[in-house]
């Protein structure tokens, strides 16, 4: 899809972002049931009907398994902050880049924690022998110091709205991109070895249980990709269709690797989880039989508000349970889903878009204060016109990913 200039829109990415959150709400949702959740959260021998057997320990769990789709938002959320630098024909302040992208991403973070404080106050999550031990879990009375804690974001996420942890990665890979940048842009023609050493290091990352080695190479992975992508759109594009098949397939058993079968998991299993997610985004990006997947209509609506509803939904199903699960936990579940959707369209709408507003604003505020001093301390110059790096929302904190390819 061309945009005004003529350069083609990775739109398809948006869909795939969409389908990811849509997997994290299947994952919640199903979480909640006695008997999965209990195999999930606590006891991986526990035992299960067969249906349930199915369900977590057959390839039908990679239809919400969460953790590959939190591992796809960081390879896109990495993947499409880098492109504005690979055009190299702007320059960037960054000054601009974090006041927009902190905006960005707290503003919507702090009104969905809000949210999520006034569900458990309005409606206590309770211990219920009706629910799994993982519902039972987020049972809460939320504090102010919790609260403060959580609205910090770089301090992991409480019980209230756990979700948020991942903006914990998502805001340290804003802070140090301009390091990922140099690594990213710096000797191209070893991009493949440089791809080996980040997934080297999330591998390391696993096996030692450090959860910065873990998810900030995976952000790596996602720039190196975006970097390089139309040397591997050369690549691939004499590839014949059905190769793609069994890339999906590898990609998708990669990703649910860690539920093969009731055993314990081997250590360093989520390096082969990055792997997945990662040959699913090079399928959708590459794919053409995934590119209409990921620009079709429901695809590309889940995209547009899949950040909101990432935000919001586990504290509505946690309270949608509470409140019905006497009654019938199905009809929980289902009330809780469609009221997910329902919100996050309306937080997408009168929270989300004003914040990208006002960052967009702010950023040019910061803009017009640094020229002016520019102007006061410099010469004249040829003009120019910086990058708006942060204005479209980066694939993991689940905004538009609407950028051009070059």
């Amino acid at each position: 899809m061309p945009n005004q200039s003529g350069q083609k829109r990775v739109t398809q990415l948006d869909g795939l972002r969409g389908i990811a959150a849509l997997v994290v709400i299947a994952c919640h949702l199903l979480s909640t049931l006695p008997g999965i959740g209990n195999v999930v959260f606590d006891d991986r021998s526990a035992p299960l009907d067969a249906a349930g057997h199915w369900a977590v320990f057959s390839p039908l769990h990679v239809l919400w398994n969460g953790t590959p789709a939190v591992h796809v938002f960081f390879v896109l959320s990495g993947f499409v902050l880098i492109l504005p630098f690979t055009r190299g024909d702007k320059a960037t302040r960054w000054t601009t880049y974090y006041a927009k992208r902190l905006l960005r991403l707290y503003l919507p973070a702090w009104a969905a924690l809000a949210v999520a404080v006034a569900l458990v106050v309005t409606i206590p999550r309770t211990v219920s022998s009706l629910q799994s031990s993982w519902a039972n879990m987020y049972v809460t009375d939320p504090s102010v110091g919790q609260v403060a804690k959580d609205g910090l974001l770089l301090l992991g996420a409480s019980t209230i709205n756990t979700p948020l942890w991942t903006l914990r990665w998502e805001i340290l890979f804003s802070l140090l991109l301009p390091v990922y940048v140099f690594g990213a842009l710096r000797w191209r023609r070893f991009w493949h070895l440089k791809l080996g050493i980040v997934v080297a290091l999330a591998a390391v990352g696993a096996v030692q249980h450090i959860d910065w080695l873990i998810y900030l190479p995976i952000f790596a992975i996602g720039a190196i990709l975006g970097a390089e992508r139309e040397r591997i759109r050369e690549l691939t594009r004499s590839w014949p269709r059905f190769v793609w098949l069994p890339v999906t397939a590898a990609g998708l058993v990669l990703a649910n690797a860690e539920w093969f079968s009731p055993a314990k998991p081997v250590d360093g299993v989520e390096a082969l989880v990055t792997v997945g997610a990662t040959l699913l985004v090079l399928v959708f990006l590459l794919s053409g039989s995934a590119k209409k997947l990921g620009d079709t209509a429901v695809a590309q609506w889940l995209g547009r508000i899949s950040f909101s509803l990432y935000l919001v939904h586990l504290p509505i199903i946690l309270a949608g349970v509470t409140l019905l699960r006497s009654v019938s936990l199905p009809l929980a579940l289902a009330v809780s889903a469609v009221a997910s959707f329902a919100v996050a369209e309306l937080f997408y709408r009168f929270v989300e878009q004003p914040a990208q507003r006002l960052s967009i604003a702010a950023g040019r505020a910061v803009e017009r204060r640094l020229g002016g001093r520019r102007d006061r301390a410099d010469p004249p110059a040829k003009p120019g016109i910086a990058h708006e790096v942060g204005t479209t929302s980066s694939a993991a904190d689940l905004g538009r990913t609407r950028q051009s390819v070059s």
